[in-house]
């Protein structure tokens, strides 16, 4: 029976007016008190590894395949909520044109259930220009996994760029 949770959780960026150098936070793992032992926090902290892998081959196809088929993609470079395979694909279509490489600043990891996590945290993408040049963008994430038919799955991810550049950054603009 597949389990359904209420989370927000998270996807991204590709705004240009986040193009200012990037702050990085410190890396951590945090969990809630007595986990299953069957999960483990570098077990869901592998799927973010996996999901940039797949964004890397330029598949759209291929990320797709990480998500559950009633997934929830709330993509910040967009308005439109993705809801369906179709639209979850045909958003990662024009994503993968800036050929982005993720890094995670900071995270915390939560266990949910034996067959459920969310990872959420800040991760920066180093994205390529269409005139070869290279940019960075921070921002805020959620992925909500749940494992379906003994397989990870992403059933819901939102990201949000960083409000505020911070302050050190000002007096270098």
């Amino acid at each position: 029976m597949k389990m359904k949770i209420c989370a927000m959780a998270a996807f991204f960026l590709l705004a240009a007016p986040f193009a200012h150098a990037v702050e990085t936070v410190p890396f951590v793992y945090r969990t809630v008190a007595e986990q299953p032992q069957n999960m483990n926090d570098r077990e869901i902290a592998g799927l973010f590894d996996r999901w940039n892998a797949a964004l890397q081959t330029g598949s759209a196809t291929a990320v797709t395949a990480l998500y559950a088929p009633d997934a929830i993609l709330q993509p910040t470079v967009s308005n439109k909520v993705r809801s369906t395979p179709a639209q979850i694909q045909d958003y990662f279509a024009h994503f993968l044109a800036g050929k982005p490489v993720g890094v995670i600043n900071y995270r915390e990891i939560r266990h949910l259930g034996p067959d459920a996590a969310m990872d959420s945290g800040v991760y920066t993408f180093t994205l390529t220009q269409a005139d070869g040049s290279k940019r960075e963008v921070q921002a805020r994430y959620t992925f909500l996994y749940e494992r379906l038919d003994g397989q990870w799955k992403i059933i819901n991810h939102h990201s949000s760029a960083m409000p505020e550049v911070p302050k050190t950054l000002h007096a270098s603009h």
